[in-house]
């Protein structure tokens, strides 16, 4: 696997003897982006939800939130940080497509005087703010930005953190973090349990911690030899407390669900050739979760228009052309220009020595 490819499967390496994809994280990413959609168009069509618990949009981001902690500790952990290379890589993976949206939702919004966002929504979602912001933040035409806010707050900090704390302390850090932030949300939870209110990063940055932690913890030896002998038989209640979680909560997801998705994607890495990692592995539901991102940034002005428009054309044939065309013509050479710039930094630094005390995913 090339470089660029490697960079292009958005960090989804677990270090082995050697790095390779997994294609079952693909499948989750699947999953998550499929929980978002199904929320959004049932609020879009119906103007609400048929049910309660068909409210599943919220806890497909909380998937999202626990791969993204996952995935860039896996990374990072594969050997000296080397935060230049890190920032560089992760902007031409995010900020082509997010900034090309931004500023085609406002083009598009003065030239049809639609208000589908305002200069100050734009401003909270390019300076990583807009999941403080609320709908006093604009129109809303971004309003999804909040996820991806938070998700930035998360680059810029723990990376450092990793960095300066090593892999012992960063644990305690991730557990500590993650236990303050939903005793917080459970004290404020009649406060916070509303859309948009909901997404400050206090309030929700648990689950990114709880899968950063699940990737400090598969550091250890002992803790992936116990994994292997009991994630198998976690993987039934996990999933059960999932589905709790789904059918009970609407906008704020509980730290037991960010674990039990932990738990799931712990099962499915140590187990690739489970039935459910099969299942996971599927090409359809792989590429819904290689073109996740590019779908996630557009797909609300769609659901939007689909009110009053014919709902499968603009669902069922406009976003999915438009989604393509950003994923082909705007991420994927975005991710390979980054690969390349990261490269050739790499290529001209002198060797980093490791920090003391660490060690790879391999315990080595």
């Amino acid at each position: 696997m090339t470089a660029a490819s490697q960079t292009a499967h958005d960090q989804d390496v677990l270090l082995q003897p050697t790095s390779h994809h997994i294609p079952v994280l693909d499948g989750w990413r699947g999953i998550a982006i499929a929980l978002v959609l199904f929320d959004h168009v049932q609020y879009s069509l119906l103007r609400g939800y048929a049910r309660p618990w068909l409210q599943t949009g919220q806890h497909g981001v909380t998937i999202f939130f626990v791969l993204s902690g996952f995935l860039i500790t896996t990374k990072l952990l594969e050997g000296p940080i080397d935060l230049k290379r890190f920032y560089i890589r992760r902007f031409f993976r995010l900020m082509p497509v997010a900034w090309i949206f931004l500023a085609v939702l406002l083009l598009f919004d003065r030239l049809t005087g639609l208000r589908l966002t305002t200069w100050q929504e734009v401003r909270s979602c390019l300076f990583f703010y807009r999941n403080f912001a609320g709908m006093a933040g604009g129109a809303g035409g971004a309003g999804h930005f909040w996820s991806l806010s938070l998700e930035e707050q998360f680059y810029l900090v723990w990376p450092f953190t990793l960095l300066v704390a090593g892999t012992l302390r960063s644990r305690w850090i991730a557990a500590i973090g993650a236990v303050s932030c939903a005793m917080y949300r459970w004290f404020s939870w009649a406060y916070y349990d509303r859309n948009l209110l909901g997404n400050e990063t206090q309030v929700r940055a648990d689950a990114i911690l709880i899968g950063c932690l699940l990737a400090l913890l598969l550091v250890d030896e002992r803790v992936v030899s116990s994994a292997k002998r009991w994630s198998k038989w976690l993987s039934l209640p996990a999933l059960a407390v999932v589905l709790f979680c789904i059918a009970r909560f609407r906008w704020l997801p509980p730290l037991y669900e960010s674990v039990s998705i932990a738990v799931l994607l712990a099962a499915s890495t140590i187990h690739p050739k489970a039935v459910p990692s099969r299942l996971l592995s599927a090409r359809p539901l792989m590429f819904l979760g290689t073109i996740s991102y590019s779908l996630y940034i557009w797909q609300g002005p769609f659901m939007a228009a689909a009110t009053g428009l014919s709902p499968l054309v603009v669902l069922g044939i406009a976003l999915p052309l438009v989604t393509l065309c950003s994923y082909y013509w705007i991420e994927r050479p975005s991710i390979r220009i980054g690969s390349r710039l990261s490269a050739s930094l790499k290529k001209k630094a002198t060797p980093a020595v490791p920090l003391s005390g660490e060690t790879t995913l391999t315990g080595t």
